[in-house]
């Protein structure tokens, strides 16, 4: 018999009251379903909230797992109470529909002018190292909104399109747009990474904010932006902090690379130059980070507008992208630009007029098809016992989405029979199996308990869900028994 101890009630209420207190309401940060989507500003000038409970709705009914939310300020001037009591309120309900969020922290987040984050910039001075005023407040910023939502939002990106200009004056100067000059992004990569990683010991992952891709003057490694990223390495090693934070945290300052793709915006997607871009950025960072390195691309930006194509084409690029992107060993998740077509940007795969069937443009069933994965194998099948049981036992609300355990975001075999992992909804970690003896789900304590040393292979599948039993609960499996009650814990019995 295996005994596993769980915090006392007495802790749990502590702490409970304590996360209440702090930040009301939030579920507990999780791994979320493979792709995302984006819906625009989360709040306009005024601070109204845009991302109404209709919003979280269709942005979870579209299959996503992320949702990428741009803190900008709106008429707040810094971090405020109020600025965190409105972002709560749109978190939460985001969490609540099962959704997870990476969390944007670019230009709009803190106040400053471009010539305010340039400065210092290494490239055209040479004394300098990147850091600035700006950087330096904007860092400690980052720590603060890191910490407010620790334990509820794992992601963060740092800056948007660090190196999308306008104009090009004269050689080596850029303005325009949001670029910041390698060496500044690589001043605020670092102090930002410590501020959260370092100094905090917060469980987040930073990604380096997207760089801008295109094909304006050709297909080529500098338009998909993997020099950018090699000349931020560069600056970061050569006269930034990078070589000091490696030594103390283990890491360059960023866990992925952000990346954004914007090719063939006239017609169809032509796939093997996306893939090239794909490996044109992971190639620029594995020279620094090695062969081998774990850390992969996050495509938070991908779309195309049917300002310029039609819908059947949009639809269609969505398809094939997916297809790439989800054959990629190198992309972690793609974020769809965006839910809903403005007036001014047609990217949604819904129309301006609304969420009701007739507004869905042809896109929203490929994207649909491309981001969910519940109870679909890799094939394309579907399994359709997990399917319908994670349907009839809450959805993604309950449940979350999908993800890969080790094993694939996908249903998969397993030893016995076959499973898929949940993560994100209202009852945290869960695997739903199917095997000759039903289809169950193992979630929470016992899922955690389930997965440690041997016990998989001594318990082996479900042949039930779990029951109230005694002062706790019990759980059935082919070769033995789970029980839980607050004395004792979880027991491998």
């Amino acid at each position: 018999m295996v005994q596993v101890k769980r915090w006392s009630v007495a802790m749990l209420i502590a702490v409970v009251m304590l996360t209440a207190f702090a930040f009301s309401g939030v579920k507990q940060a999780a791994a979320a379903g493979p792709q995302g989507l984006q819906f625009g500003r989360p709040i306009d000038d005024s601070g109204n909230i845009l991302i109404t409970d209709q919003v979280a709705q269709e942005l979870a009914d579209s299959g996503a797992g992320f949702v990428r939310l741009n803190f900008r300020l709106g008429p707040y001037t810094s971090d405020t109470t109020a600025f965190y009591n409105t972002y709560d309120t749109i978190v939460n309900r985001l969490r609540s529909k099962g959704l997870q969020v990476i969390g944007l922290l670019s230009n709009e987040s803190w106040p400053g002018t471009q010539s305010d984050w340039t400065e210092n910039n290494a490239e055209n001075n040479v004394s300098g190292n990147g850091y600035n005023d700006f950087i330096d407040a904007f860092g400690y910023m980052a720590g603060r909104v890191a910490g407010h939502y620790d334990g509820v939002i794992k992601y963060w990106e740092v800056w948007n399109e660090p190196n999308c200009w306008g104009s090009n004056p004269s050689p080596g100067v850029y303005t325009g747009c949001s670029y910041i000059y390698p060496s500044n992004f690589a001043a605020m990569l670092g102090h930002v990474y410590t501020q959260m990683k370092y100094y905090n010991n917060y469980d987040v992952q930073v990604i380096s904010g997207g760089v801008f891709g295109h094909d304006i003057a050709g297909y080529s490694s500098g338009s998909a932006g993997a020099d950018y990223i090699s000349d931020t390495y560069y600056e970061g090693t050569a006269v930034g902090s990078w070589n000091w934070i490696h030594d103390h945290t283990g890491s360059y300052p960023l866990d992925h690379i952000g990346q954004h793709v914007y090719i063939d915006q006239g017609g169809a997607v032509n796939t093997t130059q996306l893939n090239n871009y794909i490996n044109y950025i992971h190639d620029a960072y594995a020279a620094y980070e090695g062969s081998g390195t774990t850390k992969k691309i996050f495509m938070t930006e991908i779309g195309w507008t049917t300002d310029e194509v039609s819908e059947s084409v949009q639809a269609s690029n969505i398809t094939s992208a997916y297809n790439v992107m989800k054959a990629s060993p190198y992309v972690q998740t793609a974020v769809w630009f965006y839910l809903q077509d403005e007036p001014d940007l047609k990217y949604g795969i819904f129309k301006t007029t609304g969420f009701g069937s007739s507004d869905k443009k042809t896109g929203w069933t490929n994207y649909r098809n491309a981001s969910a994965y519940e109870g679909k194998l890799s094939n394309g099948t579907t399994n359709t016992n997990i399917l319908n049981y994670f349907n009839a036992h809450g959805g993604m609300a309950t449940n979350g989405s999908p993800y890969d355990n080790g094993g694939s975001a996908y249903v998969h075999y397993w030893d016995y029979g076959y499973v898929q992992d949940y993560d994100g909804g209202s009852i945290g970690a869960s695997c739903i199996m199917t095997s000759a003896s039903g289809t169950f789900q193992v979630r929470s304590g016992f899922w955690e308990t389930y997965l440690q040393g041997s016990n998989h292979s001594y318990l082996q599948f479900p042949t039930g869900d779990e029951f109230a039993y005694g002062a706790g609960t019990r759980q059935n499996f082919q070769g033995g028994y789970l029980t839980w009650d607050p004395t004792n814990g979880v027991v491998v019995h």
